[in-house]
């Protein structure tokens, strides 16, 4: 009896600290098969060739140009806003995509472009743990590899329908998402915890749960980073990777996500800034600009049918080495229908205007494309309403069920890699505790979170926040004796741009250094699950994958023994911390 009024207490402190009221019921979404269907297998309406004719060749090239804009604090009259506004009234393209802004900004924004488009807009957003990556306000769930390592389908098909409301609340249309690449290299600077993982069948059943919530809530989904962006060392937006794998080793890792997604309708693909030299043998031509693996392999040999889309076009992998002109003609060449983010839309437009009048390019190629891109907004029902609710808009954004499913996965997320000495779960919560965390502070981080709940749980506890190199390793350990329990949080983010991967060559020597002299503590990443790599001799390390709120919520509840342990490896740290292991407590 004492035992389990000792558990009740324990579990009552741990959800005394959340912000959500986790009484009410999960709503699951059951996926139904049935009630998504493609519109791009079906002959074009009578709206869509009427509108096709209805459009001057220009006005078609603009149809597959999508620009970006930031929602954040736009103003009528600015600079920015001006530049948007021409490109709907005089250069009529057809989408953006949305960054920055809250949801009420958002749904504003949306409502206003649109009101200048004579065609409705196609509005997309890189939403891959949902809105708050770019949505002050928004909801946020797990990475993609927390969801790899609870292995739950429901939840990510759950997750996938609710960030597809969300959008369409917001004005939002096309999700570039899931990531469906294989992350089999742990030096990889762009992926990491993107992915759902290495292991290829277990990307292929998580992404299409996700990408089948995704649709069935109305929204498009987008597979990327075609043929695979999982096994680089270079960060395409500095650099060109170049990856020379055969097609036998494509059809067995890379691709098998891939074809699984098309095979079971997702509705965009969104091509990498690779270059596969088996495939494409011209120098310095990523696979967005390759014919040979666009039409040829994704379209002809897949069998995809659906909205081709570049990645970002600013990225250095592409501007090193082509003019925006240049770009244009080949992503047309190359048969992608959404060029996204060129550098200048006007002189996209005109390129691709050029290089049909010279008979370069048909118009009949142009036709395809914009037939494609009005089928898809008919199948949104943007031609009957391209209009959002913008009044109050966050009060029908439901936070309780999202944070509810984002809290779910992380629970059953949190790993326990290795516990040499049985640290775990701690039993002494009111014994003398060191909280620390250990990070670069150069990224946004979740450290203030992560410090205030542990340091409340355990009563007595002291904090240390180390955001920098340590200049005296052996003097900071020394000042570390006689805590009954030490927990390290280490917020590592894989960051676009920067190539990092890694901690601190001093936190490194500072937890070897620790490990020889002490036993009762346990280190949580709280991103790259890779780093045990760097300090294997630690006694006990959990991965977290990510460090949103619900994940330091679940590591907390999963270190005190509220919840168990429940996740498995989606990677191979080394060959003695694999794929699929996860001691459970």
């Amino acid at each position: 009896m004492k035992k389990l009024f000792y558990l009740f207490g324990i579990f009552l402190l741990a959800v005394s600290f959340y912000r959500v009221d986790y009484t009410f019921s999960l709503k699951v979404n059951e996926p139904d098969s049935t009630h998504f269907s493609s519109p791009f297998k079906k002959p074009a309406s009578e709206l869509v060739k009427s509108k096709i004719n209805s459009l001057s060749l220009r006005e078609k090239a603009a149809q597959m140009i999508v620009s970006n804009t930031i929602p954040e604090g736009f103003t009528e009259g600015s600079d920015e806003f001006n530049r948007i506004k021409r490109l709907c009234e005089e250069d009529k393209i057809g989408g953006f995509i949305f960054f920055k802004g809250s949801v009420s900004e958002y749904a504003r924004l949306s409502n206003k472009l649109q009101s200048f488009s004579e065609t409705p807009l196609l509005v997309s957003a890189d939403f891959e743990r949902g809105t708050k990556m770019r949505v002050t306000d928004g909801n946020l769930y797990p990475n993609n590899m927390a969801i790899g390592a609870a292995g739950n389908e429901k939840l990510a098909y759950e997750m996938g329908m609710q960030i597809a409301k969300e959008s369409r609340l917001l004005g939002i249309h096309q999700n570039y998402a899931p990531v469906c690449d294989v992350n089999n290299n742990p030096n990889n600077p762009i992926i990491n915890v993107r992915s759902f993982g290495e292991n290829p069948e277990l990307v292929k059943r998580m992404s299409l749960a996700l990408i089948n919530g995704l649709q069935d809530g109305g929204l498009i989904a987008t597979a990327k980073h075609f043929p695979g962006h999982g096994d680089t060392e270079i960060d395409s937006h500095k650099d060109l990777p170049v990856l020379n794998f055969d097609m036998e080793r494509l059809n067995s890792v890379e691709l098998v996500p891939f074809k699984n997604a098309i095979d079971n309708g997702v509705m965009s693909v969104m091509t990498a800034h690779l270059s596969f030299p088996s495939l494409e043998s011209a120098p310095n031509v990523p696979s967005s600009l390759s014919n040979r693996i666009v039409t040829d392999l994704l379209k002809s040999k897949l069998g995809f049918d659906g909205l081709t889309v570049t990645d970002a076009l600013n990225m250095q992998g592409i501007t090193k080495y082509f003019s925006t002109s240049q770009v244009a003609v080949m992503c047309v060449e190359a048969g992608i229908d959404l060029i996204l983010m060129p550098l200048d839309e006007r002189a996209s437009i005109d390129a691709i205007v050029d290089a049909v009048q010279s008979g370069r390019i048909s118009e009949e190629r142009i036709n395809n494309s914009v037939e494609k891109i009005l089928k898809a907004k008919e199948w949104l029902g943007l031609f009957d309403n391209k209009y959002v609710n913008d009044a109050d808009v966050y009060k029908t954004i439901d936070y309780d069920n999202a944070t509810m499913i984002a809290m779910e996965i992380a629970k059953e997320s949190i790993t326990l890699v290795k516990d040499d000495y049985n640290f775990l779960p701690i039993k002494n919560t009111n014994g003398k505790t060191l909280i620390i965390s250990l990070s670069d502070g150069r990224d946004n981080l979740n450290t203030t979170t992560y410090i205030k709940k542990f340091t409340e749980y355990f009563t007595g506890s002291a904090s240390l926040e180390i955001a920098a190199d340590i200049e005296n390793v052996e003097e900071l350990i020394s000042s570390m004796q006689g805590y009954d329990n030490i927990i390290i949080g280490v917020f590592a983010k894989v960051k676009y741009g920067t190539g990092k991967i890694s901690i601190l060559p001093t936190h490194t020597e500072f937890l070897k250094q620790l490990s020889v002299k002490n036993n009762n503590f346990t280190v949580i990443s709280y991103g790259n699950p890779y780093l045990l790599k760097e300090f294997t001799s630690i006694p006990s390390y959990i991965c977290a994958y990510g460090d949103a709120d619900v994940s330091i919520d679940a590591s907390l509840l999963a270190i005190t023994g509220a919840i168990k342990f429940k996740g498995k490896l989606p990677i191979s740290i080394n060959s003695e911390y694999s794929f699929g292991m996860g001691i459970e407590e």
